[in-house]
């Protein structure tokens, strides 16, 4: 499964755009792949992943489960494109009077250069999946296999918001949440469209391999072995993971010193939480390829559910919560874990820009480079995000603008008729006033201003003074 094309009309932001996600260069077949967009707020990254959540969608359309009943992913008729139009003191908006549409080109199952889509005509309320009726069938029938008992390889798809361990999302079923419930390969697939985590799903399929664990001497099920890995491969430092009965959480061990999920920090409980997240759906998803005791040679150095489960994974803002070395390594991280999965993400990070590999940014206000690594984080900042002098912080660059002006306006008025001095003199006060907090800024100017104008002001106070 992975998306090579998106096509959108008349989607939120976007009149009519097309987006390429290239496969990487020489890449063997079900290999996975990373693109970044990158571009100021409000260019529509956020609204490409939106887009591509309802081209993934076509898995949630037909349900194997009543437990998906709720977990499709489709155009609304919010989503349409607005226009604006000014109507006495204010603008008035509306939606175009237009179809919208969001069709994809990729690959799902074992058929390559495929193409699905929705769109919502003018004048209909309800979406039209007629675009997808071929990739419909093929997804219905998989479903039907495994139905029969086949072991047929499906993809996990999934969108992780900006906010995606945060967000309030709305409470799951009791009755299908319970830790010793039965296992249920769709799982995998329940809300996975909704850009959130749910932290409590992740602490009770812990609480499940726990009590597991007990019921196996000790041993652990190979499939969170799996899940074990995956964390401790991506959390940086992190060495142990389980589920701690007393606070009745999962508890991280960092560098040796091991805490409940709530005293981690921010960046370590976004990165356990997305990383877990990910690799339990693939061990839900596929578990036919997991051993049933014991991990075995073929699952190393990567088990072998892990190494070839596909998918694509949308992660907003890729960056959030990291620290920089945390993002130099995050892609990295990711790709080496899920080897065939497609991510496509966003960032306002250079350090992560700088991780990429060729063709993987997509720039949505101008150019991209085909090789970044050899970047530094200053010339990516400045010469792809726009960053006038990344080198320096804003306020500096705001004192150095104002230093020159003080300067020019000094050498005015040292041209100026004495009764001018008065007004130059304020400006030139106003022009450092901000700055008050910096003395060794404002005594080097003072210090220009006494050599150019000191005397000069003298003079003309004094005639001010002798005319009164």
């Amino acid at each position: 499964m992975r998306i090579d094309r998106l096509v959108l009309q008349n989607f939120k932001k976007f009149a009519a755009e097309t987006f390429e996600f290239p496969r990487p260069a020489n890449a063997p077949p079900g290999a996975g792949s990373f693109h970044v967009l990158i571009g100021e707020n409000g260019t529509g990254k956020t609204t490409i992943l939106d887009a591509l959540a309802v081209a993934l969608g076509v898995w949630l359309e037909w349900k194997p489960d009543s437990l998906l009943a709720n977990s499709h992913r489709r155009l609304k008729k919010e989503d349409k494109r607005l226009i604006g139009s000014a109507q006495g003191d204010r603008t008035q908006f509306q939606r175009v009077q237009e179809t919208m549409s969001v069709r994809a080109t990729g690959a799902i199952l074992d058929r390559e250069q495929f193409a699905w889509g929705q769109e919502l005509a003018v004048g209909k309320t309800k979406v039209s999946n007629a675009a997808s009726k071929q990739a419909l069938d093929l997804i219905k029938s998989a479903y039907e296999r495994v139905g029969q008992g086949a072991n047929v390889l499906l993809p996990v798809i999934c969108y992780y918001g900006a906010g995606r361990a945060w967000l309030a999302h709305n409470e799951r079923n009791k009755a299908k949440a319970k830790p010793n419930g039965p296992a249920n390969r769709w799982e995998a697939f329940y809300d996975c469209l909704n850009e959130r985590i749910r932290v409590a799903d992740l602490a009770h399929w812990f609480l499940r391999e726990h009590i597991e664990m007990g019921n196996r001497n000790g041993r652990p099920r190979p499939g969170f072995e799996v899940v074990r890995r995956a964390v401790l491969d991506c959390v940086p430092g992190a060495d142990g993971i389980r589920y701690d009965s007393d606070s009745e959480e999962i508890a991280l061990s960092i560098n040796g010193n091991s805490q409940p999920f709530g005293n981690l920090s921010a960046g370590q409980r976004v990165m356990l939480a997305l990383v877990a997240d990910l690799a339990i759906k693939i061990v839900t998803q596929n578990n036919f390829l997991v051993p049933a005791d014991k991990l075995g040679p073929e699952d190393e150095p990567l088990p072998r559910i892990l190494a070839q489960t596909p998918g694509v994974v949308l992660i907003d803002e890729l960056d959030v919560h990291l620290h920089p070395k945390w993002q130099r390594g995050v892609v990295e991280s990711l790709r080496n874990v899920f080897p065939a999965i497609q991510f496509i993400t966003t960032t306002h990070s250079p350090f992560i820009v700088q991780s990429l590999r060729e063709d993987e940014l997509i720039n949505l206000q101008g150019q991209t480079v085909p090789q970044l690594g050899n970047l530094s984080v200053e010339q990516i900042a400045n010469g792809l995000m726009g960053v006038d002098r990344p080198d320096v912080g804003q306020r500096y660059e705001e004192m150095v603008a104002a230093a020159k002006d003080y300067l020019v306006t000094l050498d005015e008025a040292t041209h100026a008729p004495s009764d001018k001095i008065a007004e130059f003199e304020d400006k030139l006060a106003d022009r450092i006033a901000p700055y008050a907090d910096n003395p060794a800024f404002q005594a080097f100017l003072e210090l220009k201003h006494a050599a150019k104008l000191g005397a000069k002001s003298a003079n003309a106070s004094a005639t001010q003074q002798g005319g009164a």
